[in-house]
């Protein structure tokens, strides 16, 4: 019996399949497996497809590699050095092309990630956003909530040395309400992009992989939820919990709201990829059902999951903005949304721009950077290298 250049265990009869260009023989799961993240032989690594897979033993056995073929001194050390790398004793996760010797070209999501300028950008805005809500007792210049001006002058005045934003109606700063304002947005955009990854990925992995009775009702499900508004969801909560719960009724409503657009993707990549023959070669091997999701289908989708929590945290940030703009919010806690609603609300017909500047341009430039984030890895994402 000849043995897999893969995995090094023998082959028995009808379970093997050999290359076109070497002859050399694998296992029908091994080289599947290997086929599926690589379009190379793992031996002579030729570029090679389908047909040039072939069926049983090759008459003809693998010829033994040469030293250094067709030269007669000793190679550079560079073409030592590359001989060594390509003839070294592989591990298993090498044998299998999960990791090690890949095709020049080919990199992996984060490393394309890494060089798209607009992901990078919003990453780095990200961090800055995120410093800034982790920073705020030392940034802040006065206290957001109580603090308010002695002088009368100084009510809903424009942005001087001492308020460098300037004062709203009340005499508060406006700067230190802004920056105290990143810590609400951090704390209720990103649980809701958690709990729309967690809620959406399990439904469309469930949905996609088993299909028929369980298919169909968490189809029902996810489209009851699609069709309602985001905004009144989130409303009726904030009225069934009261304006001190608005914050976890928020990142409910949104949560419950924007699942069923990751659910949905995520269900139709399963589909497609449950009758992939590393699939079927997982079911030959025995193995269950949980296992075929978790560690053969949940890798090659976890990408959308990341892609839609970007996307889901701009959304629930517009989504804080407007219910704490209609006053549902608690108004112990500062936010954006509470400072434009204030404004517009105590403005009586007259609306000053530094009152809406600053908390418009940090919903934009919050949104922004998240959304940047979510286009890098719709850019970096290259399903055709992937399968």
């Amino acid at each position: 019996m000849s043995e897999c250049a893969l995995c090094g265990k023998k082959i028995k009869e009808r379970e093997s399949l050999y290359c076109g260009y070497c002859n050399s023989i694998f296992h029908r799961a091994c080289i599947l497996q290997h086929f599926y993240y690589n379009r190379f032989c793992p031996v002579c690594k030729r570029e090679i497809a389908w047909v040039d897979l072939h069926y049983g033993e090759p008459e003809v056995a693998a010829p033994e590699p040469t030293p250094y073929p067709e030269m007669l001194e000793p190679p550079p050390v560079q073409v030592k050095m590359r001989y060594e790398i390509l003839t070294r004793k592989k591990s298993i996760k090498e044998r299998l092309g999960i990791t090690g010797l890949k095709p020049e070209g080919e990199t992996t999501i984060l490393r394309r990630f890494r060089a798209n300028r607009k992901g990078m950008a919003g990453f780095y805005m990200l961090v800055t956003a995120a410093l800034i809500s982790v920073l705020a007792p030392v940034l802040i210049m006065h206290d957001p909530v109580t603090y308010m001006v002695e002088d009368v002058q100084y009510l809903d005045h424009p942005p001087t040395w001492e308020f460098p934003f300037g004062t709203d109606v009340m005499g508060r700063d406006i700067y230190s309400q802004t920056v105290w304002g990143f810590r609400a947005a951090l704390m209720v955009s990103l649980p809701s992009a958690f709990l729309i990854g967690v809620i959406g990925t399990v439904a469309g992995l469930t949905s996609g992989y088993y299909g028929g009775t369980i298919d169909a009702v968490l189809q029902r499900i996810s489209v009851t939820f699609l069709v309602w508004p985001a905004v009144p969801l989130a409303i009726l909560i904030v009225f069934a919990w009261g304006g001190v719960q608005a914050k976890a009724a928020i990142i409910m409503g949104v949560a419950f709201s924007l699942w069923p657009t990751t659910a949905r993707a995520i269900r139709a990549e399963v589909m497609s990829l449950r009758n992939r023959p590393f699939i079927e070669a997982a079911k030959v091997s025995g193995a269950s059902s949980a296992r075929i999701v978790f560690r053969h289908i949940l890798p090659n989708v976890i990408h959308l999951t990341f892609l839609y929590m970007t996307i889901a945290v701009a959304s629930a940030l517009a989504l804080e903005a407007a219910i704490n703009f209609l006053g549902l919010g608690n108004p112990g806690v500062i936010t954006w949304g509470q400072m434009l609603s204030f404004t517009f609300m105590a403005a009586r017909g007259y609306v000053t721009w530094w009152s809406i500047l600053a908390p418009g341009l940090a919903i934009a430039y919050t949104v922004l950077s998240f959304f940047m984030i979510s286009v890098g890895l719709r850019e970096s994402i290259d399903v055709s290298g992937r399968y």
